[in-house]
């Protein structure tokens, strides 16, 4: 049996209904959820983050700003047989629903590629923040698959190798007031689902970077 914590969503709490727990969370703005073997691990998971804001307050204890944005990220890993991978990253930046940019690439650093689908991930993130910064975006949520994207930077994992370590601390360095949404991989999320294929093309593309968007930031 598995156990579906929702932290935040319509109603937090421990289900074992894969279909109930989708209905807490589909449609609900930053739900953060995630399956866990044993109801203990899975209330451990809520009670983690119960001293801490709740998606819509910031660090310091403002509302949510007007000008922040919603960034999806994800990487892929395709083998190809032995030590032969090829890595992508995608991510996709919206304001209500409405789309200002997308990029992919596959420029994965070659320290990196141990972590496999998580650099690509990683790189996404630093991407989508580096754009935000270009724009003058204060603000974002970053909705996410991989735990330890949201952990490492909170502190409650200890990033052990130069990839991670480097990548909490320029996610420090931007300065910008970040929340974050662990989404489940693959459940049919409109959003999860397209920065997935970005990742996965630009894995198979083998080379470049791909941009689209207005390029205007947030109006």
């Amino acid at each position: 049996m598995k156990f579906y914590a929702v932290r935040v969503g319509r109603s937090p709490g421990i289900y074992t209904s894969w279909d109930v727990c989708v209905s807490q969370v589909k449609g609900y703005p930053g739900a953060v959820f995630k399956s866990f073997k044993s109801k203990a691990e899975a209330q451990s998971f809520l009670d983690v983050d119960a001293a801490e804001p709740t998606l819509d307050i910031g660090t310091d204890g403002s509302s949510k700003s007007s000008t922040a944005v919603d960034i999806w990220v994800d990487g892929s890993c395709i083998h190809n047989g032995g030590d032969d991978m090829q890595l992508g990253w995608g991510y996709l930046i919206l304001k209500e629903d409405r789309e200002l940019h997308r990029a992919s690439g596959n420029d994965i650093p070659e320290e990196a590629r141990q972590h496999r689908n998580v650099a690509g991930e990683i790189q996404a993130v630093l991407k989508a923040l580096d754009w935000c910064h270009a724009q003058g975006i204060p603000s974002a949520t970053i909705y996410y698959d991989y735990q330890g994207l949201a952990e490492w930077v909170k502190g409650f994992w200890k990033a052990k190798t130069p990839f991670t370590q480097a990548y909490v601390a320029t996610v420090k360095a931007h300065g910008m007031d970040l929340r974050w949404g662990k989404i489940l991989a693959h459940s049919g999320e409109k959003y999860n689902e397209i920065v997935d294929q970005l990742a996965r093309e630009a894995a198979r593309a083998g080379a470049g970077v791909r941009e689209t968007g207005n390029g205007r930031g947030v109006k």
